[in-house]
Formats: structure tokens, sequence, C-alpha cells
């Protein structure tokens, strides 16, 4: 279990909560779907997008801030040390990928999407709104409440997804 401060819950921690909600959700159901309906190649792609943003999600909750262009996420992701970087660079080609490859990312994902999940600091809820499923913003509300309460400035993360 992580230890959380109330200062890293209302900056680092809320962000990364939110963009687990925003990245990775939407790319774990992706994953399942393609898994069910035995389409390995998306099921394998989908398995990297949920990866790279686990890896991003771990660099908000150490403080990382905006969104980063292509070229510096393939860098981030190309020298990251972090067993779920290290997963996604070891995944097959989604255009050659078979039953057994899928199902093997799709196990990598979960062990690396267990991991992620108990240093957040909450959960996210989601809503389904007309385009997919979005985060409350009564989550946003009450971390700008908390911020507000501890002296610090509106929320000044980023909130879309990678």
């Amino acid at each position: 279990m992580t230890e959380f401060d109330g200062t890293w819950v209302v900056t680092h921690g809320a962000h990364m909560a939110w963009r687990y909600a925003r990245s990775v959700q939407p790319a774990l159901a992706d994953m399942r779907a393609a898994l069910d309906a035995g389409n390995w190649a998306l099921c394998v792609e989908s398995c990297a997008l949920a990866l790279r943003a686990i890896v991003f999600c771990h660099h908000v909750g150490e403080g990382v801030s905006g969104s980063p262009t292509e070229v510096e996420l393939q860098l981030l992701l190309a020298l990251d040390e972090r067993p779920a970087a290290v997963a996604l660079r070891d995944l097959p080609w989604s255009v050659h990928a078979n039953e057994t490859d899928a199902r093997a990312a799709v196990d990598a994902v979960e062990r690396h999407d267990e991991e992620l999940r108990a240093a957040l600091p909450f959960d996210m809820p989601v809503i389904r709104t007309a385009g997919g499923y979005g985060p409350t913003v009564r989550v946003t509300a009450t971390v700008g409440k908390w911020r507000a309460d501890r002296g610090m400035g509106p929320v000044s993360w980023n909130r879309e997804g990678l």
C-alpha cells in the first residue's frame, strides 16, 4: 500500500488518477473487447496503448505535468526502465500477433495495471458521455476545494488522455 500525503494527493495523485481514467481505462476496455472478439492484432495494439499510458501515469505521479509531444513520449518510453516500459518494448508486433501473443500481452498489462492501481490515491469515477466515458467533474471540484483549503492555486494539470 502506498502512503499518501495531502499535498501529493491534490497535485500529482489527482492528476495521476485523472490520467488513468482518461488514458488507461479506455485502452483496457479496447484490449478486453479485442480479446473477446479474437482480434489478436488489435488486442496487442490496445495492450501497447495501455502500457504507454501506465508508464506515463507513473511519471505524472512523480510530478510530470502537461502532455508530452509524441517524440518526447517515445523517448521517455524507450529509455524508461520501469517494468511496464520494458513490457511495452517486449510486446510482439501487433500485425503478426496470434492468440498466444495476445493473451500474454493481456497478462502483462493486467499485472502492470494492478501495480499502478495500487499507487493511485483513489479511483476516478466515470460517467457515460455522448463520446464514451469521462471522469466526473465532481472529482475536479473536490480536488480544487482541497487545493484551496491548503492555499494552493487552481488545478493546473492536463486532464486529457494521451
